[in-house]
C-alpha cells in the first residue's frame, strides 16, 4: 500500500492514511535521545529565525517542558543506577 499523503490543492486538508488502514508490524518508540534531538532542533530553528515572533512564547513553552522532562528522566535514571 502507498504511504504517500494525498493533497488536493483546492482543499485545506490532507488525506492521511489512518492507523486502522494497515496493521502495524513494528513497535514505535520515543526515547530520551529522540526528545534531546527535538530540543536541539527547536534551539537551532530559533537561533536561525525559523519562527515568527508571535510563535516564540509557545515554542519556548514546549522547549522548556521537553528540557525539564528530559532532565527529570535522566535524574531518575541516575538515581536508579546509584541504588
Amino acid at each position: 500500500m502507498n504511504d504517500e499523503v494525498q493533497i488536493d490543492n483546492n482543499k485545506q486538508e490532507a488525506e492521511v492514511p489512518t492507523p486502522g488502514d494497515q496493521p502495524s508490524t513494528e513497535n514505535v518508540t520515543l526515547g530520551v535521545v529522540d526528545l534531546q534531538n527535538a530540543i536541539q532542533i527547536i534551539d537551532i530553528a530559533m537561533t536561525r529565525g525559523a519562527f515568527r515572533a508571535n510563535e516564540a512564547a509557545q515554542i519556548g513553552t514546549v522547549f522548556d517542558k521537553l528540557t525539564k522532562f528530559v532532565a527529570s528522566v535522566q535524574n531518575s535514571m541516575n538515581a536508579d543506577d546509584n541504588t
